[in-house]
């Protein structure tokens, strides 16, 4: 009975504090949570969504599930009606007498008999007493153990908060992915007929001059017969009119016949159109699929920051997106990371600021606080340039006027060196030495318009 009881408990605990329910209000998703715990979790959140299965609410304050109101308030009294009958019934069960005192030698409850029989000599004390002190002992461990209850409960909502966050990821990605495929499918298919087309264009126009070359054969086959003919006839005639018209005969039989050798070249090139085509395609497929040395981490960006689906723009919006506190995201400041990291090797790459003016750019240490206040400096790991309200920085806290639209950030990690140029003047802005761990692209940015990474020209030497 007491199994089944506890376990309507669990049935009746609220999410959110882990406790039975206290005035339980219902949300359209059938979710319910007390009053309280509810409103407690709207107050730290922009929007009014469902803590548990995150569906926006219309309701500004939601009915009290009245059932469940009920079935709470019933649990609540018979739990109480336990337990006291429990301490009413509180018999020794060797003497059959109630057991009025605590033996604090042996920590158990005795009564009148057990005092003279089993206990001489030993300290005693109230029930009420003892059941005061040990409570108080249990305070702490108990409190220690609510907040572990507390957090885990936290890093329960964060899980489930990363669980949707990778179903929708999915989704999104599965559907970019199919759009970059169908180009890719679209320009194979392209360029599939127009290679198609220009092989049939050769055969076409080489069928034609074969065609026109067989007809002028046929020509100088029909002159030809024509001529056999006429000298077999004045061969066949008697002797006198033979050389009557022998002179008639021999112009007959001077002719001189065109060379019917094929011209070089008749045959379709066959090598021309498929010699490395995979990798003339291939080539020509490098204009439409520009490679971009530095991919910006959805996981790492700040809630205000938006990307675009190719990764490799992003700028700042006053409209925060709803996404979970994974160990990789930024949460004070606008900041996103590069999505590939980098411990050896010399690297580059150049970042369209435009018109901004609210931007920071450079590389970090990988170890850098993603979750609390940072200090952009190199002695914290950081090593950047910035422009901010019409001026331009460097982290050695040099300021002047000059405006770039394109910055090039040069990494060589073996000789700690981190260099930052204007990529159009080929100017140096600042350079930086650096010591130390993995280091990742950095960005951030206040403003609207975006900051863009911009695409390398890759070449293939030929072996």
């Amino acid at each position: 009975m007491a199994s089944s009881l506890s376990s309507l408990e669990e049935d009746l605990k609220c999410v959110l504090c882990q406790n039975v329910y206290k005035t339980p209000v219902m949300l359209l998703c059938t979710h319910s949570f007390c009053k309280s715990c509810l409103e407690t979790s709207w107050a730290e959140r922009e929007t009014k969504e469902c803590p548990v299965c995150k569906k926006r609410s219309s309701i500004e304050n939601p009915p009290v599930n009245r059932a469940l109101k009920s079935a709470c308030d019933s649990f609540i009294q018979e739990k109480s009606r336990r337990v006291s009958e429990e301490e009413r019934g509180l018999l020794c069960p060797q003497h059959l007498l109630n057991m009025q005192l605590f033996c604090l030698h042996d920590e158990q409850l005795v009564c009148a008999e057990c005092v003279t029989q089993q206990h001489n000599n030993h300290n005693f004390c109230s029930i009420g007493k003892a059941a005061n002190e040990r409570r108080e002992e249990l305070r702490g461990p108990l409190q220690e153990l609510q907040a572990n209850h507390a957090a885990v409960s936290s890093e329960k909502l964060t899980c489930l908060s990363v669980s949707q966050e990778i179903q929708s990821q999915f989704l999104h990605t599965q559907m970019q992915m199919k759009k970059e495929f169908e180009k890719l499918h679209k320009f194979l298919h392209e360029e599939e007929e127009a290679r198609i087309s220009a092989l049939k264009k050769e055969m076409e126009r080489k069928s034609q001059k074969m065609k026109e070359q067989m007809e002028q054969m046929d020509e100088t086959l029909a002159s030809l017969s024509k001529r056999i003919k006429l000298i077999e006839e004045y061969m066949n005639v008697r002797d006198s009119l033979f050389l009557k018209n022998l002179k008639d005969a021999e112009e007959s039989a001077e002719y001189t016949v065109p060379d019917p050798e094929l011209d070089s070249g008749a045959l379709i090139d066959v090598a021309k159109h498929l010699g490395n085509l995979r990798y003339r395609v291939w080539e020509k497929m490098k204009d439409i699929c520009p490679y971009y040395p530095v991919i910006l981490d959805p996981n790492s960006a700040h809630s205000s920051l938006h990307l675009s689906v190719d990764l490799i723009k992003v700028n700042c919006r006053d409209t925060k997106q709803n996404l979970p506190n994974n160990p990789e995201r930024f949460m004070m400041h606008p900041v996103i990371l590069g999505s590939q990291g980098f411990s050896s090797g010399t690297h580059s790459w150049v970042v369209d600021v435009g018109e901004s003016d609210n931007w920071t750019i450079g590389v970090v240490k990988e170890s850098i606080k993603r979750k609390d206040e940072i200090s952009v400096s190199p002695q914290d790991g950081f090593w950047t340039i910035s422009r901010e309200d019409g001026k331009f920085s460097f982290s050695t806290g040099y300021y002047g006027a000059q405006r770039v639209q394109r910055v090039r950030v040069q990494v060589d990690y073996h000789r700690g060196q981190v260099i930052f140029t204007n990529s159009e003047s080929n100017t140096q802005l600042q350079a930086y030495s650096h010591s130390g761990e993995k280091m990742y692209p950095y960005f951030s940015t206040l403003s609207e318009l975006p900051l863009k990474i911009l695409p390398v020209k890759i070449s293939w030497a030929a072996c």
